[in-house]
C-alpha cells in the first residue's frame, strides 16, 4: 500500500490515551479528551504494543518509504499538537492532556494513563531509558534498558504478556550529536535508523500474538534539529507532523 493510499485520520495527540482505553475495552474517564471512535472501533484488541520513536514523522514516512510500516499499515494518524517534541508527546499521552501539579512529575490525584490501565485490571510495562521511566512510569512495571538494541531485545521477550507495552527508542539523539561533531550528513543517519526501525518492527510483528495492535508513533525528538541548509527538504521536515501507524495482527 502506498503512503498516499493509507486510510488516514487527523486527530489531536491528547486523544490517544482515551482511544487506547476504548480499544482495550476500558471505560474512558470523562475528564480526558474523548477517543477517536473511527480508530478505536476499527482496532479492538486484547493488547497494544506502543513503540515511540524520536524523529519519525510524516516527512520521513513519505521521503524514505519504509517497506514494513507502509505495506502493513492499516491506518495512519496525523497527530495535531503544539508540542511535537519527545517530552511534550510523552506528557500529553501519559496525562491525557491534563497538567500534573507543579513540582510533581506524576500527579497522584489526577489521570495517569498507565496507572489507570493497571487500576482497571490491565497489566502494563514501560521499557526504555531510566530518566524517562522515572518521570513517567507511574506504578507500571519498569524495564530499564540503556540502548535501543537492549529495548528491542527485552520487548521481544515480554510484549505478549502485557495488555499494554510502552517502548521508547531514542538512539537518534546521541548519534545525531556524534554525526554533527564529525561533520556527517544527518539525512543519511535518519534514513539508516528508519530502515533499522522498519526491520525491527517487522520482526516484532511476526512475534506478536493474534488480536494485538502495534502502534508505531513518532515525534520531533528531544530537541530541534539544526539542519545547516534551508532547502525545500529542510523546510518540509520542519513542517512535518508526528504520526501514529496502526498495524493490527
Amino acid at each position: 500500500m502506498a503512503a498516499a493510499e493509507m486510510p488516514t485520520f487527523e486527530m489531536d495527540l491528547d486523544r490517544l490515551p482515551a482511544t487506547f482505553c476504548d480499544i482495550l475495552g476500558v471505560p474512558v474517564p470523562k475528564d480526558i479528551p474523548a477517543p477517536m471512535t473511527e480508530l478505536s472501533t476499527k482496532f479492538k484488541s486484547e493488547r497494544i504494543v506502543f513503540a515511540l520513536f524520536d524523529n519519525l514523522g510524516l516527512f520521513e514516512l513519505s521521503q524514505y518509504k519504509p517497506q514494513f510500516l507502509i505495506e502493513f499499515s492499516n491506518a495512519l494518524a496525523l497527530l495535531n499538537t503544539k508540542n511535537p517534541y519527545t517530552l511534550g508527546v510523552m506528557h500529553q499521552i501519559i496525562y491525557g492532556g491534563l497538567l500534573p501539579k507543579i513540582g510533581h512529575p506524576y500527579n497522584p490525584g489526577g489521570f495517569h494513563f498507565l496507572k489507570y490501565l493497571n487500576d482497571n485490571g490491565h497489566k502494563t510495562t514501560m521499557i526504555g531509558r531510566p530518566k524517562d521511566l522515572r518521570r513517567y512510569s507511574g506504578n507500571t512495571e519498569e524495564r530499564v534498558k540503556d540502548s535501543d538494541m537492549a529495548t528491542w531485545v527485552e520487548a521481544a521477550r515480554v510484549i505478549n504478556t502485557y495488555s499494554f507495552s510502552w517502548l521508547h527508542f531514542l538512539d537518534f539523539e546521541g548519534l545525531a550529536e556524534q554525526a554533527k561533531q564529525r561533520g556527517q550528513n544527518l539525512d543519511d543517519l535518519v534514513k539508516r535508523l528508519l530502515l533499522r526501525t522498519d526491520k525491527w518492527m517487522l520482526s516484532m510483528q511476526k512475534q506478536l500474538r493474534q488480536n494485538t495492535l502495534l502502534v508505531i508513533c513518532g515525534d520531533h525528538g528531544r530537541f530541534k534539529l539544526d539542519f545547516s541548509s534551508q532547502d525545500k527538504t529542510t523546510q518540509m521536515r520542519a513542517a512535518s507532523v508526528p504520526v501514529a501507524v496502526f498495524i493490527k495482527k
